[in-house]
């Protein structure tokens, strides 16, 4: 589906039948967070990311299921981030201009890319992709406060604001399902976060899961939507600490926390409603967790990833058929692309 998006800004044994494959996209450094993130898988396993050069370029790609890699630029030597990719292999994300703000961009699976803005953007940042081909994501107006859009398939654009009383940082956009709904958060002006879904009549239903803070960084985060319109994310409470929640269509909510984690980061959800994330443990590493719809957890650790602190496993997307995918961070803090299903 997407990144997921943060502002702060006995554990992870992976059980023995896990099945994962490590890789590293041509091009990529290898320590000091540069090297291979992944950020977006789809039915047939395709994922798509960026891979960070050491020197500091970045450019998206594309790994088909066999191996096969694509990397591109959105535009000629343009720094570019590949965020989604539908079940058709179109991707988006943004990039970098010459004139040093963002722009979206879709890509199709033959290398077609089409670069588009919201009328008055100054920094356009497309988050994802239904299987339709439509983009959701938000845009930098000219006040500068975050707003979110929908760019449809004829290339026509709606923006919207999760609340109107969206303040400060604004509004971000995190998912968009089959049926044209949209899940996210906004910030208040405190600062303090607000998830949201819209649906695609254009009313927009607000998540506040209890016992989320209300100070600056703190409150609900709604991280991604299914076909079903269940939802799942994390929130924040006032003491700092994440959990992680499900939220299905008729309103129900369960929250959780992973075994042993400190902070738990909700990053998908899938259409039996799985959901897949990562969470730190006391000594501050990062493990990955897959959480079954009855509650069931398998938490591990995939190949490569350090077990030093602010390091480990960082699990971004869940496809339907349970496979997980994301980066693992090593000793020298090299990040490396990672698949598979625990």
């Amino acid at each position: 589906m997407k990144r997921i998006v943060l502002f702060a800004f006995a554990f992870g044994i992976a059980p023995a039948h896990a099945s994962f494959v490590g890789f590293d996209i041509p091009g990529g450094g290898t320590q000091d967070g540069k090297g291979t993130y992944v950020n977006g898988i789809n039915l047939e396993g395709a994922v798509t990311g960026n891979v960070i050069g050491s020197s500091g370029a970045t450019s998206g790609f594309v790994r088909q299921p066999n191996g096969d890699v694509v990397t591109f630029n959105a535009a000629t030597g343009a720094d570019t981030h590949a965020i989604d990719i539908s079940f058709a292999g179109v991707q988006t994300g943004y990039y970098t201009g010459d004139d040093a703000h963002n722009h979206g961009f879709m890509r199709s699976l033959a290398g077609e890319i089409v670069n588009f803005d919201p009328k008055h953007s100054t920094g356009t940042q497309a988050i994802s992709v239904n299987r339709h081909g439509e983009v959701g994501g938000q845009y930098s107006d000219e006040r500068g406060l975050q707003r979110g859009f929908l760019r449809k398939l004829d290339g026509r654009v709606e923006t919207f604001d999760g609340n109107p009383n969206a303040q400060t940082f604004g509004t971000f956009v995190t998912g968009i399902s089959a049926g044209r709904n949209i899940s996210g958060f906004w910030f208040d002006g405190a600062s303090a976060m607000h998830g949201f879904l819209r649906f695609r009549n254009g009313v927009v239903s607000q998540i506040d899961i209890e016992g989320a803070g209300s100070g600056a960084l703190q409150g609900t985060q709604v991280e991604s939507l299914n076909t079903m319109g269940d939802a799942a994310g994390f929130y924040t409470d006032s003491g700092g600490k994440r959990h992680g929640f499900v939220r299905t269509h008729g309103g129900k909510i369960d929250t959780f926390d992973a075994p042993g984690a400190v902070n738990t980061i909700v990053a998908s959800i899938n259409s039996a409603r799985d959901v897949a994330g990562y969470f730190t443990d006391a000594q501050g590493v990062a493990h990955g967790f897959l959480r079954k719809a009855h509650g069931r957890f398998k938490t591990f650790d995939a190949p490569g990833a350090s077990l030093k602190p602010s390091r480990g496993t960082f699990v971004s997307d869940l496809n339907d058929f349970d496979t997980v995918t994301g980066e693992v961070f090593d000793e020298q803090f090299g990040a490396h692309g990672f698949t598979g299903n625990p």
